[in-house]
């Protein structure tokens, strides 16, 4: 018949990023935040404060429109503000509020939990090895797609 997909590693891995999605989902649930509300917040962790729509869509990698809305939610919730750029009255930079730091700190704690679980069992040789696996098959990704770009 073929090869059988789910033994390919790409399908492995594939399995375990939707189970990882699906229990950090749940977990963000709690805190009243969908899978693109809690991304944007966590972005905070490692962007520079103030930043820019335009920082924030190039990190998470999602359409404009639905960055916008779920920008407008999070601030509705009051875990962000957007202040208007002096030189350009169409572009924004965006802060946490204190309430939006609290929710971030909530955050890295699920994130640092569901870490552990990913790796319970492995030694710390085993996550070493493992880590640097993972930074092999994103750079042999990377060149691929930038073969493919190149033709």
């Amino acid at each position: 018949m073929g090869v059988n997909l789910s033994e390919l590693l790409c399908y492995k891995l594939f399995s375990v990023v939707k189970l990882n999605e699906q229990w950090i989902d749940k977990h963000m649930e709690s805190l009243g935040l969908s899978r693109t509300q809690w991304k944007v917040v966590a972005r905070f962790n490692f962007l520079p404060a103030p930043c820019t729509q335009q920082q924030l869509l190039a990190s998470i990698g999602i359409d404009r429109a639905h960055l916008t809305r779920s920008l407008m939610q999070l601030e509705k919730k009051g875990l962000i503000k957007k202040e208007k750029l002096p030189y350009d009255n169409r572009a924004y930079t965006i802060l946490l509020t204190s309430k939006g730091e609290i929710i971030l700190a909530k955050i890295e704690e699920i994130l640092k939990l569901e870490s552990e679980i990913l790796v319970a069992g492995l030694t710390e040789n085993e996550q070493a090895m493992l880590k640097k696996y993972i930074q092999k098959m994103e750079s042999n990704m990377g060149s691929s797609l930038v073969a493919i770009d190149s033709k």
